[in-house]
């Protein structure tokens, strides 16, 4: 009597390992084919919106292909006190989403000709400066349109709130205005805890970091292998149970804030209206609404932002953002003080 072989399981086994073999190399492969593609597509400006590809292009953008505006020289130079400053004139400043030519005077980002009358100031980072979008496209202009009266917007990229109040101190604007709106984000925390303005020779040293620090390390082989990893993990990160982010709290924001709005005594002699642009409106927790209970010409609002308002890869507002934050804002300055 033959009695039943065992063979057979060993190779079913073979047969299982050479096929998942198959499908690793497989997916291996196609994982290329996806990182080749959203590479091309970015490159074209193309960002499609599918799940694995928006994924590994948002990844591209951040983490290795995306222009930073202080960084570049014909864009900011070196200021003693405020680390850079933008240079007068033009530059050209282009992402994979857009192609911008933004305008600066010394009265800020060019908003077009000033009609006559008290004025408003714009404060605040990347967001109001307008990175991304034309001058005539910034919410600064569009407010400018909508009010008749001159905007002046002094925004700059990346500065804190401290920064952007000491720009305007620096100026001379003070008399030409009677309002002043400040676009707050939530880098802003660490320069207003900071409440001071460093040194020329510390101011230097950064300066000379953000112009000629590289944001990738390791060079082309270590940034290829890293895309790739990325790519090839997309979709089972995607499997997991994403767990709801609560809105980050604007309790630790608030009094380095107030602090830094309270060493300008001349601000009191104005309107300041608070809101807040984070990357993608990324919302905040407890961010108050109304007037502020320290100082009682500061009125904080919430303009509604969300993802929709920002580009898909940039975290920054689009035209069609600017204009919503226009309108909100100017119908915020109808309402009487």
């Amino acid at each position: 009597m033959n009695l039943p072989s065992n063979s057979t399981k060993p190779g079913r086994l073979a047969q299982w390992l050479g096929l998942g073999l198959i499908a690793l190399l497989f997916y291996a492969m196609l994982t290329a084919m996806v990182l080749l593609a959203s590479f091309v597509l970015l490159q074209r400006g193309v960002t499609p919106d599918l799940p694995w590809v928006a994924a590994v292009q948002k990844h591209l953008y951040i983490k290795a292909m995306r222009s930073i505006w202080q960084a570049k020289s014909d864009c900011a130079e070196f200021d003693a006190e405020l680390i850079y400053k933008p240079k007068l004139g033009s530059c050209q400043f282009n992402n994979a989403e857009f192609n911008t030519t933004p305008n600066f005077t010394a009265d800020g980002r060019l908003t077009g000709p000033k009609p006559a009358g008290v004025g408003i100031a714009v404060l605040g980072d990347s967001h109001a400066m307008g990175w991304g979008v034309e001058d005539d496209a910034t919410f600064a202009t569009e407010l400018q349109r909508l009010s008749k009266r001159p905007v002046y917007n002094l925004a700059v990229s990346s500065y804190g709130t401290l920064r952007e109040v000491h720009r305007l101190e620096k100026t001379g604007l003070w008399d030409k205005i009677d309002t002043i709106i400040i676009q707050y984000c939530d880098n802003d925390l660490a320069e207003n805890q900071s409440g001071k303005i460093n040194g020329t020779a510390e101011n230097r040293q950064t300066f000379e970091t953000i112009m000629h620090g590289k944001q990738n390390t390791g060079g082309l082989f270590t940034v290829v292998r890293k895309a790739y990893g990325y790519a090839f993990s997309t979709p089972f990160r995607s499997l997991k149970p994403q767990k709801a982010k609560p809105p980050e709290d604007f309790t630790p924001h608030y009094a380095p804030l107030i602090d830094v709005l309270s060493q300008y005594p001349k601000l009191k002699e104005k309107r300041v209206l608070i809101f807040y642009s984070n990357a993608h409106g990324k919302p905040f927790g407890s961010f108050p609404v109304g007037r502020d209970k320290r100082l009682a010409n500061v009125e904080f609002i919430e303009l509604g932002l969300d993802a929709g308002d920002y580009y898909r890869l940039d975290d920054h507002l689009t035209p069609f953002g600017h204009q919503k934050v226009a309108r909100e804002l100017f119908a915020t300055l109808q309402k009487i003080k």
